[in-house]
């Protein structure tokens, strides 16, 4: 059975660009813990290009968190930002990276709306 988070990382990779991202050049890894389990999102951003992995190499930026947190970052009932000041989800690497990710999680929420393009404003929390 998937989950918003399930269904982020599968839509990420079927619409695979996301033009507020263009100048940007990264790799983003989630690590998201389920239990005694931890699934690995690789996500490459080539200049707004995306290309999502099962993968733990090596990344620019690590979010770490549990399934459960990574619903609500996706589904807005939080934002990252709270779920890091939280403790709820801890960054290894480049933490401006995580910001910018964001970006990615109001396009989902915007889709799941039934609107093509989220408008822009504060982050969501909820």
């Amino acid at each position: 059975m998937m989950d918003a988070t399930d269904e982020f990382f599968e839509e990420l990779a079927r619409n695979g660009r996301e033009p507020t991202l263009k100048r940007l050049r990264a790799t983003l890894r989630w690590d998201i813990v389920d239990g005694d389990h931890t699934d690995h999102r690789l996500v490459r951003i080539i200049h707004g290009d995306i290309r999502v992995t099962a993968s733990d190499e090596p990344a620019d930026c690590v979010i770490i968190a549990e399934r459960g947190v990574c619903n609500d970052v996706i589904t807005g009932r939080t934002s990252a930002l709270a779920a890091l000041l939280r403790g709820a989800v801890a960054v290894e690497g480049d933490r401006e990276l995580m910001v910018l990710a964001q970006r990615l999680f109001r396009r989902q929420r915007a889709a799941a709306a039934g609107r093509s393009y989220p408008p822009q404003g504060g982050a969501v929390d909820g």
